[in-house]
């Protein structure tokens, strides 16, 4: 039989280990619930690259200038990256750089061109995966220009970009979203502008 003291003892060493238990699962519990809230979740920060191509063209405000992109819109490589953070699960906001890159073949002399976008974009959702997304920035351009009988000169301006457009995206697992977008963007520079129309794939990790 127990003695008084063994049985207080004992009961008292019970008490704890059902404290314990109880805690074990209220911690369970809530670190489950973490866990799931943070699942497919737009909130917080995120990083994304996007590959893929857009057709552009390049004019200049001087007579007789020629960029190779003038009547035509050529297909060039798009390459972007964003970072940002999530304000609500359907609103997020980044700091993204685009880079457009074609050579011109005219004649015997090759152009090339360059043009670079820094921007702060929003992104809306709107239906599930769909969303829009606009935004504004600086842009930055390397180019090459020819008149007949010249050398080729190549230019460096810095203006100004807007850009808007459309995508969707899938999550793959909990926080790595696959998908794809296209969109318009104009680049205003001192003595060219720049318009391109892109499409391709995009990576986000939230």
């Amino acid at each position: 039989m127990f003695s008084n003291t063994a049985l207080h003892n004992h009961r008292r060493t019970m008490r704890h280990l059902i404290a314990l238990g109880l805690a074990a699962i209220v911690f369970a519990m809530s670190s489950q619930a973490a866990a799931l809230d943070a699942y497919k979740d737009r909130r917080g920060l995120f990083v994304g690259l996007g590959v893929g191509g857009g057709a552009g063209s390049v004019s200049t405000d001087a007579p007789g200038e020629f960029t190779g992109l003038d009547q035509n819109y050529e297909l060039g490589l798009h390459l972007n990256g964003i970072v940002g953070g999530g304000w609500t699960r359907n609103i997020i906001f980044g700091a993204e750089f685009n880079w457009w890159i074609r050579n011109v073949q005219v004649g015997e002399r090759q152009l090339d061109h360059q043009h670079m976008s820094f921007n702060a974009v929003t992104n809306v959702f709107l239906l599930g995966p769909l969303y829009l997304q606009a935004g504004a920035g600086l842009a930055y351009a390397v180019f090459d220009t020819f008149r007949a009988g010249d050398q080729t000169t190549e230019y460096r301006e810095m203006g100004l970009a807007l850009k808007g457009g459309a995508g969707f995206e899938y999550f793959l697992n909990g926080t790595v979203a696959a998908g794809a977008q296209v969109g318009y963007t104009r680049h205003f520079y001192g003595g060219a502008d720049f318009d391109t129309l892109a499409a391709g794939i995009t990576l986000r990790w939230y």
